[in-house]
This record gives structure tokens, C-alpha cells and sequence, in this order.
């Protein structure tokens, strides 16, 4: 079984992630000791900051200078990015760019704020794209009818945090997107090097069960890069 890390900030100097090389290999080297295979390097995206051209500039330099520091037995990378969604965003050019490499998968974040109809509309127009499949980052956080609702959406799917996995998800609703597949995808969410990966050793081991399915899912959804 493939372990890959779904939603990571690990581009040194792209976000607030990471605030360096030394850092990013840090994150690197904690994944690779943790077992992970692959990790999505998925630097924040605000579309009322940058537009996609300039954020896929930037993420290309922070890549190169953290690719010329990689050797093949360091998890692979692959590169995306977390889309904090707005009103609107189903007319944001180049859209599709901001999905995984090599997927149409898109990690999107909700805000923590309320959810206006008009931001709903854009997430469900958004879903009626036959470019892009949803991914929602780190639906362990938000309330449970919202992201139900979501779900409601063609093609939308979840991901989890490996915190809410290190809990053994003791809220049932998360059981039940684990069984009925609404969670496709895990991640670390890691930022900086304070808690490392201790969380993803922790969830594998107090969660296998769930573990191995979402693993399994990510990899079904990413076996051409794989």
C-alpha cells in the first residue's frame, strides 16, 4: 500500500508552511521516516491575493530550489495546491491549473467564516465542471451539515486530517465518510516541523482499518502518477 500525504506545506518559502529550505527539509525527512510514499505539496491559494499565473510561478522557484535538494529515496512530490474558496471562483481563469499535477482533483478550503448562498452556488458550479473533481480540505473541522451538504454536489469529496484520525474519529458522522466513501484522501497539514509526522505514526496505529481504506481511495484516484 501507497502512503501519500494528501493536503502538506512543505515549499520552502511559498506559504507560511515552511520558512526555508531547512525546513522544508525537515518536513521531507520527518515524512520519509514516517513512512510516507508521496507527499502533495499544497501551498495556499487566495485568489483575492494572486492570480494563478503568478501563484504558479512562484510555486514553480520554491520548487526548484527544493528539488535540487531531493534524492530518489525521498518521498515524491507532487505538486497542487489548497484553493480557499470565494464567491465567484467557478469564473476564476485557469482554474483547472491549481488541481493536483497530473489529476483534475482540486483540494478546495472552505472558509471558517459563514457560508454565504452566493459562496455555495460557486462551490456547486464548481462541481458541475467536468475538469475538476473537488476535494475538500480537512472536513474534520467544519460542521457536520455543512460539509453534508457539499457532499450533496456531484463528484465532491472530503479529506481528512490525520489529527482526526489519531482520535480514532471519535465523532460517528467521520465513521460514517469513512465507510460510505465520502473521505477520499488524508493529510498531515503540516506546517513548520513542531509536530512533525507524530500524528500520522499515531493515526496509522490507533485507526488502521480507516487508515488503509482512505489510503486505498487516494491511491485509486492517483494510480497515473504513482
Amino acid at each position: 500500500m501507497v502512503e501519500i500525504d494528501f493536503h502538506a506545506h512543505i515549499l520552502p518559502g511559498c506559504d507560511h508552511g515552511s520558512d526555508g529550505i531547512e525546513t522544508s527539509l525537515r518536513q521531507v525527512g520527518l515524512a520519509k521516516e514516517a513512512g510516507v510514499d508521496v507527499i502533495c505539496a499544497t501551498s495556499h491559494f487566495y485568489g483575492h491575493q494572486s492570480s494563478v499565473e503568478h501563484f504558479l510561478e512562484k510555486r514553480a522557484r520554491c520548487w526548484l530550489k527544493l528539488r535540487s535538494h531531493l534524492n530518489a529515496c525521498d518521498p515524491k512530490i507532487v505538486l497542487g495546491a489548497e484553493v480557499l474558496a470565494f464567491e465567484g471562483i467557478e469564473q476564476l481563469p485557469h482554474l483547472r491549473d491549481l488541481c493536483l499535477m497530473g489529476t483534475d482533483m482540486l483540494l478546495l478550503e472552505m472558509p471558517f467564516a459563514h457560508w454565504s448562498d452566493r459562496l455555495i452556488d460557486s462551490v456547486e458550479a464548481v462541481s458541475e465542471r467536468r475538469d475538476v473533481r473537488i476535494v475538500l480540505a480537512h472536513v474534520d473541522r467544519y460542521d457536520r451539515k455543512q460539509i453534508e451538504l457539499l457532499f450533496s454536489f456531484d463528484r465532491v469529496k472530503g479529506q481528512i486530517n490525520v489529527s482526526s484520525l489519531k482520535k480514532r474519529l471519535q465523532s460517528r458522522y467521520l465513521r460514517e465518510w469513512m465507510r460510505e466513501g465520502q473521505i477520499v484522501a488524508v493529510g498531515s497539514d503540516i506546517h513548520g516541523t513542531e509536530t512533525g509526522y507524530s500524528e500520522w505514526l499515531a493515526a496509522k496505529r490507533r485507526y488502521p482499518a480507516g487508515w488503509e481504506a482512505a489510503m486505498q481511495n487516494t491511491e485509486k484516484r492517483l494510480s497515473d502518477l504513482l
